[in-house]
C-alpha cells in the first residue's frame, strides 16, 4: 500500500507531468492535469498534502461532480501487534526478556511483576506492527470521462521575498518552501503578491514526522532569468517563474528580480509640538520603485558595511519605497522656542548636514487641538505640519512657525 500511495502521489505532484502553480504567501493553488474514467476516481494524496489542503478548495474541473468521499484511517496503536509476545529489553549491561499484556496501558509482565513501561532500549521480534496505515483516500463520483484537472489550495507550498540593496542596485530573490517532504515538478509557475486572506485550516490528521529542511541553489534552468511582471488581479500583482522548476523538499531561492534604483539618505522626525532644545531624527532611504514591487525583507549595504533590514509593502511603479533603520547619531534638529503670549509660540527649528553625501530632511509635527500655525513652506496637515527638504554636505536650513493654542 505505501508503495502504491508513493507512486500516486509522484505521478500527482509531477514526476509524470509538470503541474501549473499559483503560489501565494502562505499557501498554493496548484492545478494537476488528469485522464478519468468514467463515473469514479479514487485520489490518494499522502499525509502530508492532506493535512495541508484548504477545506472547500478542492475540485475536478472539465466534468461535473456528483459527490466527494473523504476517508481517513484511524491511526492504529503499533504495539497491539505484540499483545502476548515477548519483546526484549537493554537495561543495566544486559538484554531481559518480558511479555506485553496490554498495547493500551503500555503494560509489561516482567519475572512475575507487572510494570508500566520498560526502562532502557526496547526491541520488538518484528517489525510487523509498525507497518504503515492506509492513507487519506477522497472518492470522486462525476459525469464524465477522459481530460480533466484536479485542482486544490494547499498550505504546504509558500513563498517569500528577500531583497539586497546595496549602491543602487535592488536585486531580489524569492524563496519558495516545499513542505511535502517530496519534490515536486512545477510547469507555469506564478508567484502572487498582496493581501489573499484564508479563513479555514487543514483537515484533521495526525501529523507526520518533520522533515529536515535545507537552503540550497536554485536549479539549473535553460533560460536563467528573473522573474517577469504579467499584470494586476484585484489586488494582488503577478509574477511569472522562467522555465520549469523543480523544488526538492526544504528551501529553494530563485531570480527574482534585479533593477537599478537611485536611493537618497533619509532623516525623519515625526513628533507631537516639542519645546525640547534637540529633537533626534531617524535614519533610512527612499527610492521610486522602478516596477510593481512585491513585499519584502531589504537587506541594506552601503560602502561595502551592512547598515541593517527594513521591511517593505507591495509598491506600485513610480511610488516610493521607505526604508527605516533606527536613529543616527549625527540625525539632530535643534529648536528655539520663544513664548510671546500664555497660548502663542513663536518656533525656530535649525538642520545641519555634517555628512559627505546629502541627506533628504522630513518633519511631521502633531499640534495640540484645535491651533492655528503661521510659517512659511510648511504643509499643512488636520495634525499639523509636515516640510521636506534636501541639505547639501555641510549645509544648514532653518524654518520658523508660530503656533497658537485656541481655547476649548
Amino acid at each position: 500500500m505505501r508503495k502504491q500511495l508513493l507512486i500516486g502521489t509522484m505521478a500527482l505532484l509531477g514526476v509524470v507531468q509538470a503541474q501549473e502553480a499559483l503560489v501565494y504567501r502562505g499557501f498554493a493553488e496548484l492545478r494537476q492535469p488528469q485522464t478519468l474514467p468514467p463515473n469514479e476516481w479514487v485520489w490518494e494524496p499522502g499525509e502530508a498534502l492532506f493535512q495541508s489542503l484548504v477545506p472547500g478548495t478542492l475540485r475536478l474541473i472539465g466534468v461535473v461532480e456528483q459527490s466527494r468521499r473523504v476517508q481517513v484511517a484511524a491511526q492504529p496503536n503499533p504495539l497491539q501487534a505484540y499483545v502476548g509476545k515477548e519483546v526484549q529489553f537493554y537495561w543495566e549491561g544486559q538484554w531481559r526478556r518480558a511479555t506485553l499484556v496490554s498495547a493500551e496501558r503500555n503494560l509489561y509482565l516482567y519475572e512475575g511483576r507487572y510494570l508500566v513501561g520498560l526502562p532502557g532500549t526496547v526491541a520488538y521480534p518484528d517489525p510487523s506492527g509498525f507497518s504503515a496505515a492506509p492513507g487519506p483516500r477522497v472518492t470522486f463520483r462525476y459525469q464524465g470521462v477522459g481530460a480533466a484537472t484536479l485542482a486544490y489550495l494547499t498550505r504546504a507550498l509558500t513563498w517569500s521575498l528577500r531583497y539586497t540593496l546595496e549602491d543602487g542596485e535592488l536585486t531580489g530573490w524569492a524563496t519558495l518552501n516545499n513542505a511535502l517532504g517530496h519534490s515536486v515538478r512545477l510547469g507555469r509557475t506564478e508567484l502572487v503578491a498582496g493581501s489573499v486572506p484564508l479563513l479555514e485550516g487543514g483537515f484533521s490528521v495526525p501529523a507526520s514526522r518533520p522533515e529536515a529542511r535545507m537552503l540550497q541553489a536554485a536549479p539549473a534552468m535553460a533560460d536563467a532569468t528573473e522573474a517577469e511582471f504579467v499584470g494586476e488581479a484585484a489586488g494582488t500583482y503577478r509574477y511569472r517563474l522562467p522555465g520549469e522548476v523543480a523544488l526538492e523538499p526544504g528551501l529553494t531561492e530563485l531570480p527574482f528580480i534585479r533593477a537599478r534604483v537611485q536611493p537618497v539618505y533619509l532623516w525623519r522626525l515625526q513628533t507631537g509640538f516639542s519645546t525640547e532644545r534637540e529633537l533626534a531624527f531617524m535614519r533610512g532611504f527612499r527610492f521610486v520603485a522602478p516596477e510593481n514591487l512585491a513585499a519584502g525583507v531589504v537587506s541594506i549595504r552601503e560602502q561595502g558595511v551592512f547598515v541593517g533590514q527594513a521591511g517593505t509593502s507591495d509598491t506600485a511603479k513610480g511610488n516610493n519605497v521607505t526604508l527605516m533603520l533606527g536613529p543616527d547619531p549625527e540625525g539632530r534638529a535643534t529648536r528655539q522656542v520663544e513664548q510671546q503670549a500664555r497660548n502663542r509660540f513663536r518656533v525656530t527649528t535649525s538642520v545641519r548636514n555634517p555628512k559627505p553625501y546629502p541627506v533628504e530632511v522630513e518633519i511631521q509635527e502633531a499640534m495640540p487641538q484645535p491651533f492655528t500655525l503661521e510659517g512659511e513652506g510648511l504643509e499643512r496637515t488636520p495634525e499639523g505640519y509636515r516640510i521636506r527638504f534636501t541639505l547639501a554636505p555641510g549645509q544648514s536650513r532653518s524654518y520658523v512657525y508660530t503656533l497658537t493654542l485656541q481655547q476649548r
